[in-house]
């Protein structure tokens, strides 16, 4: 048995605490993942896959998709359907999926959503299905603490606990110190047109285990299902998912 697979035995087994507050297993998983990253600025992480399989973790991930509610993919499967006919045996499917390697994420499909304060203008949402976004969630429950521990404490875009409030609190706060100058910038079409090859790259600075790797890649490459044809897209994050940022 490895040392990593020794520790992450040792966290099951125990009740671990952080500040003083018991934590339940799944909170201990991400907690140990961060600071093991913190600690390791330079830290690859191996073994990571095994963790979404847990069935703590995939409820866990059920809790959430099941909390945000959302419109059914291109399985027309609903949040609901999938209550009423038993969820133990959903995620029981889902998690022999994933251990057996015959998980493939469907295609999305496509609504288009008017766009705040600018009449006549839509944005593209790209809608998974029940199952995918249970996947999704898991995964980044076990994801993004890792890459959490890298950033800064000045960003605050698409972070856990932190919002655009933040941001302006933190800009009256350095205006209130005497700071003048504020720098607005954006880069057109960010997320639509990110390379999925640069994207994975950054992902393997800090995750080399294979299976998840693979796991990112094939939602990247997840096609769109619009008119009756899937495209398969060459770049970008479609957005609309527990894995890519919010609609804006």
């Amino acid at each position: 048995m490895s040392a990593e697979t020794a520790s992450s035995t040792r966290r099951e087994e125990g009740v671990a605490r952080w500040d003083g507050r018991p934590l339940d297993k799944v909170r201990a998983l991400q907690w140990t993942l961060y600071r093991c990253a913190k600690q390791d600025p330079e830290r690859r992480f191996h073994a990571l896959y095994g963790h979404i399989l847990r069935r703590d973790v995939l409820w866990r991930a059920w809790s959430g998709v099941c909390a945000n509610r959302g419109a059914p993919g291109v399985d027309g499967l609903t949040v609901d359907a999938v209550a009423a006919s038993g969820v133990e045996e959903f995620l029981q499917d889902l998690s022999q999926q994933l251990r057996a390697g015959t998980y493939r994420p469907s295609s999305l499909r496509r609504v288009m959503i008017p766009k705040p304060g600018r009449p006549g203008e839509f944005r593209p949402l790209s809608i998974p299905t029940v199952a995918d976004r249970v996947v999704m969630t898991a995964a980044k429950l076990v994801l993004e603490p890792i890459f959490e521990a890298d950033f800064l404490p000045v960003s605050y875009g698409f972070r856990p606990k932190r919002s655009a409030i933040d941001a302006c609190e933190s800009v009256r706060v350095e205006a209130n110190r005497g700071r003048e100058w504020v720098l607005e910038a954006d880069i057109r079409d960010c997320f639509g047109s990110i390379r999925h090859d640069a994207l994975v790259d950054q992902a393997a600075r800090r995750v080399v285990d294979r299976s998840m790797l693979k796991l990112i890649r094939g939602w990247l490459r997840i096609g769109v299902l619009e008119d009756g044809a899937t495209g398969s897209p060459g770049a970008g994050t479609p957005q609309g998912s527990p894995v890519t940022p919010p609609t804006q």
